[in-house]
């Protein structure tokens, strides 16, 4: 396979860690990547930034992804230095237990292990999935007086292992959800930067998505695009357990998934098929019923509302500690999204 893109860029994002609300070191490598190939660099107030192309015209695309992670956030320190949480984002509480944590504190990062009954403690027979408060993290300290010189509350917290070549063209992560996201949208603004072209292009990376879907929406509100494409990941189904009838059939390697349903507006779903058609792009197709559940969501009922389309990468395992999916899928997916933009950049008339 020839990775037409930096994977150098593309693992140091997905290694810094960024849960929601604590996005500023992702989105100081993004920002350093892409001001290489765009002067024209924004953030605001909530710290989205957005890299635009071709500013003085009319007609404008929204391509945007989201910088933040899911994780947890300190909420307790007890007696004996053993340190609680809360969810930052969807976070399910019965993967934690034997993991290690990373504490992202004032200090640095401070790590530890989370901690829960051991198994030869209890009656398995009668064992229940835990809940938050039956974990715990232990960095080692000998009473809370030790562990509070390090940590605070409302200090964040990331689970999970950094990036990992895996066969077949795959990759595992903790957080390709959705540093792929703006990945690719970093990734299309080069290519597209040596093109000439007559549309404005807003190439956004957006904060908060897992917790509240809002921060795209501040953006959109802002840019008040033509047009938005919301870049994300999306359960795959190509795995045991999953059944088909009722998530559908996304699998990792045959393309890029786009959204047609509800929500998505239907003139851009079409072009989008088209286009993959035209240009011979393998691709996928999934159902919206109404919510992505992206930053398609805010960007689609901001104003008086602003026509939106999903483009997402089918992904194994979302919200753990090892996500998996194709590299190929990332590849595929930035040439095709800068294919579009200059087949809508021939055609601005197609939402009329």
């Amino acid at each position: 396979m020839n990775k037409n893109f930096n994977k150098n860029f593309l693992i140091k994002l997905i290694n810094e860690p960024g849960p929601s609300g604590y996005e500023e070191n992702v989105q100081k490598i993004w920002a350093d990547e892409v001001k290489k190939y765009c002067k024209n660099l924004s953030s605001d107030v909530h710290g989205n930034l957005t890299a635009t192309l071709n500013p003085e015209k009319e007609f404008s695309i929204m391509l945007v992804g989201h910088s933040d992670e899911i994780g947890l956030v300190v909420s307790y320190i007890d007696n004996d230095g053993f340190i609680y949480f809360n969810s930052i984002g969807g976070v399910d509480p019965s993967i934690l237990g034997s993991q290690r944590a990373r504490i992202l504190t004032g200090k640095g990062i401070i790590e530890g292990v989370f901690g829960q009954k051991s198994l030869h403690q209890e009656e398995t027979s009668g064992r229940k999935l835990p809940k938050y408060h039956d974990v715990f993290i232990d960095i080692g300290a000998k009473n809370k007086a030790e562990a509070e010189k390090l940590i605070m509350i409302g200090d964040p917290v990331i689970f999970g292992n950094d990036y990992k070549d895996l066969l077949n063209d795959l990759a595992c992560a903790r957080c390709f959800d959705n540093r792929i996201g703006i990945f690719i949208v970093a990734e299309v603004l080069k290519k597209l930067s040596k093109e000439k072209f007559n549309t404005k292009v807003y190439f956004v990376s957006s904060v908060q998505e897992e917790t509240g879907v809002w921060g795209a929406g501040n953006a959109a509100y802002n840019l008040n695009p033509t047009m938005a494409i919301a870049i994300d990941v999306m359960p795959s189904t190509d795995y045991p357990g999953v059944s088909k009838t009722q998530f559908g059939e996304t699998t990792l390697g045959k393309g890029p998934v786009f959204r047609r349903g509800v929500r998505t507006n239907k003139k851009i779903a079409d072009k989008m098929i088209s286009v993959a058609k035209k240009k011979k792009y393998v691709y996928q197709i999934d159902m919206d019923n109404g919510k992505f559940g992206t930053d398609s969501d805010p960007i689609s009922v901001i104003k008086s509302g602003i026509p939106v389309g999903g483009l997402e990468i089918a992904t194994r395992y979302l919200h753990s500690s090892e996500e998996v999916l194709s590299l190929k899928d990332l590849e595929t997916s930035i040439d095709y999204l800068s294919d579009l933009i200059l087949e809508i950049d021939k055609d601005q008339k197609f939402l009329n």
